[in-house]
């Protein structure tokens, strides 16, 4: 059994068939998903599609790369929203310096609203990390983030200790299945179990395997095995360390 931690299931690639893709999810033994907002709107689609399946949660956050046209006006709303039933963390919400669509003072203010939301309502944060290492670890420990992960990890093994000393998970996608991406299984190599989890991001990042194609959480299968051959253990092993994790960490 899986938990795909991070999906979009709210989001218009799957308007015209999520039940599907949520039946075929089921099919390969994932026991939970959670949507993830981006903004208030996804995050919106993401409580309504949760409160219609049993198997989907929801997350609230506005994404760094969306925060331009957030407002001090928007900050209770989305605290408002977070405190909607099956809502379980908030996020995505963090740094991204690659674009350079957002001047990085608004990201970093964003960051830090949305962190002490999360610490007021006593949820855990998913975290969106591009090109800034430094600062997103320098964020986490000035408000003194409780709970969290650092999502869709790409990161050096100097990072990985960095978020892993702060106490938060680290996720992996399809990304870690990538021919070229061996520095990535290498860090995998030296993260605990305990603080691991999976996800999807779809429909971004299919595994190697569907490379080309939607992403979508039944594909969750094949970064689980991957990440059980780095890690030398069995799949089943691997799917209920990494299910007790999310349970855990998103109170499932």
């Amino acid at each position: 059994m899986f938990i795909d931690t991070h999906s979009h299931l709210n989001f218009p690639d799957f308007n015209e068939d999520y039940p599907d893709v949520i039946e075929r999810a089921k099919s390969v033994g994932i026991t939970a998903i959670l949507n993830v907002g981006a903004d208030l709107s996804t995050s919106k689609r993401a409580i309504d599609i949760a409160q219609k399946e049993d198997l989907c949660y929801a997350t609230v956050g506005v994404h760094p790369t969306n925060t331009n046209d957030l407002k001090n006006k928007d900050y209770p709303v989305l605290e408002d929203l977070a405190k909607k039933k099956k809502v379980v963390a908030i996020g995505e919400i963090g740094l991204d310096y690659f674009y350079h669509k957002v001047p990085r003072e608004i990201q970093k203010e964003s960051f830090k609203q949305q962190i002490l939301i999360a610490e007021r309502l006593g949820l855990p944060v998913i975290i969106h990390n591009r090109d800034a290492n430094e600062d997103s670890l320098a964020i986490l420990k000035e408000t003194k983030a409780k709970r969290g992960v650092m999502h869709c990890f790409s990161g050096d093994s100097n990072f990985a200790r960095g978020v892993l000393s702060l106490g938060l998970h680290i996720s992996f996608t399809g990304n870690l299945t990538y021919k070229k991406n061996k520095p990535l299984r290498g860090v995998a190599r030296g993260i605990p179990l305990e603080r691991m989890l999976l996800e999807t991001d779809c429909p971004y990042l299919p595994p190697q395997a569907k490379r080309g194609m939607r992403n979508e959480p039944s594909f969750l299968i094949y970064t689980a095995e991957e990440l059980a051959r780095i890690k030398g253990v069995l799949i089943e092993n691997l799917g209920e360390i990494t299910t007790k994790n999310a349970k855990d960490l998103f109170g499932l």
